[in-house]
């Protein structure tokens, strides 16, 4: 494998990676109940993660190839031609090939629950810096109960002035109660319970 393919494969990781990560990041604040339902926004956030995991599989391949199993008259291999025994069996052989397809599902599942853990550790992180820096603290009035497919309790609210409404998933509470929440004033989507928000923080440290 020459150095032409090994670009190849780490700019097909980082621009789909890239692209699936931007995906995730722009609809991760979308109101908890719409989540809890199968919708444009929920298949969304599914697409960002198979859009990389394609690009897992290519790095992966790369990382199998340099590492694991050595293929010197093959430069380029996609995802699509692992599905093809034929092309294995008369390219590489069957040993071979399914050594290959072993370790690249092994490497490319740890590098997507890596990746899926880095992010979530990263948003965390980012929420509470947005909360530190740009806090506002309210206290809102519970307007309305909702209810998903399996009748967990979502609470209605409204906040920064009506401006801005969500649900939030807190059995706890009942219409009319009040409660204080934190928010970020330059992204008013990043929003927790002050009690959640203290909570995360401690974790953190």
């Amino acid at each position: 494998m020459n150095s032409k393919a090994k670009v190849k494969y780490l700019a097909i990781y980082l621009l789909l990676n890239v692209l699936g990560i931007l995906l995730a990041f722009q609809f991760w604040w979308t109101d908890s109940l719409t989540l809890s339902k199968l919708n444009r926004v929920t298949f969304i956030l599914l697409l960002s993660v198979g859009i990389c995991w394609i690009g897992i599989l290519f790095l992966s391949i790369l990382i199998s190839r340099c590492f694991i199993v050595k293929l010197a008259k093959i430069d380029f291999i996609s995802p699509i031609d692992l599905i093809s025994n034929n092309y294995f069996l008369s390219e590489i052989g069957l040993q071979k090939a399914k050594k290959l397809k072993r370790t690249i599902t092994l490497t490319g599942f740890s590098i997507l629950f890596l990746t899926i853990l880095s992010f979530r550790i990263l948003m965390k992180i980012y929420e509470n810096n947005e909360l530190k820096k740009h806090s506002v603290l309210e206290n809102v009035v519970v307007k309305k109960i909702n209810y998903d497919i399996k009748k967990n309790s979502y609470v209605f609210i409204e906040y920064k002035q009506k401006q801005h409404n969500t649900n939030l998933r807190l059995d706890y509470l009942k219409l009319n109660d009040t409660i204080l929440i934190i928010y970020s004033k330059k992204n008013p989507k990043i929003i927790k319970t002050y009690n959640e928000y203290l909570k995360s923080v401690k974790e953190q440290f």
